[in-house]
């Protein structure tokens, strides 16, 4: 079973700063829209906004890699709304796009959850505000937020942000931050390699040799 974690927040708070403690060998990952990665000696990514190639790219990183990045996965439900409101491929039916977007993100949550044994799938977003002022994933249409709910879909759901010139990580004690418990403090740092091995630790997932 492997596990997918949301890992939300602003522009700017460090989301794919945070993998820059993340061993080279140790994971994949894919970008859905950036060509360049905000630190130095970063490794090599793929690319796509398709949901097939990246369902594809995802399974063959968890074949190799214990931890698989998507980011950022908002930008593949973007891609979705744009192509089927305007041009060649637009509906006839406008709500038809808002279908599609709710079936793949749903579809793509379950495949997460039956990769291989202690693969952990993290899921960069951007965050949004609903009506009632509560933060959100940022997604398109109704649809999606309300009757799939991707924060009702995992266990895990790391906030990121930045203050008096500190970026962090917010686990828990803030919606929609969550972890089951996984973590001592509610705030940890901004470092996707501390928050994997305490996630690891949590769930009883031992290294090899120890």
């Amino acid at each position: 079973m492997g596990v997918p974690v949301l890992l939300l927040g602003p522009s700017g708070t460090g989301k794919t700063y945070s993998l820059r403690n993340l061993p080279r060998e140790g994971y994949g990952l894919v970008e859905c829209e950036k060509t360049v990665l905000p630190f130095r000696g970063g490794k090599k990514f793929a690319r796509t906004k398709d949901f097939g190639e990246l369902q594809a790219i995802v399974a063959a990183y968890a074949e190799r890699y214990p931890i698989v990045v998507v980011d950022d996965f908002g930008y593949c439900i973007t891609d979705i709304y744009m192509r089927g409101s305007w041009g060649d491929e637009k509906y006839h039916d406008q709500f038809e796009v808002y279908k599609e977007i709710a079936g793949r993100v749903y579809r793509f949550m379950e495949f997460c959850n039956d990769l291989p044994e202690q693969t952990v799938v993290y899921i960069v977003m951007h965050t949004d505000t609903d009506a009632s002022g509560n933060t959100v994933p940022a997604t398109v249409g109704k649809l999606l937020n309300e009757k799939v709910n991707l924060v009702g879909m995992v266990n895990f759901v790391i906030l990121s942000e930045c203050g008096g010139g500190e970026y962090r990580f917010i686990v828990g004690g803030k919606p929609p931050a969550k972890s089951c418990g996984a973590f001592g403090d509610n705030e940890q740092p901004n470092d996707l390699a501390v928050i994997d091995a305490g996630l690891r630790a949590f769930m009883g997932w031992v290294p090899d040799g120890e």
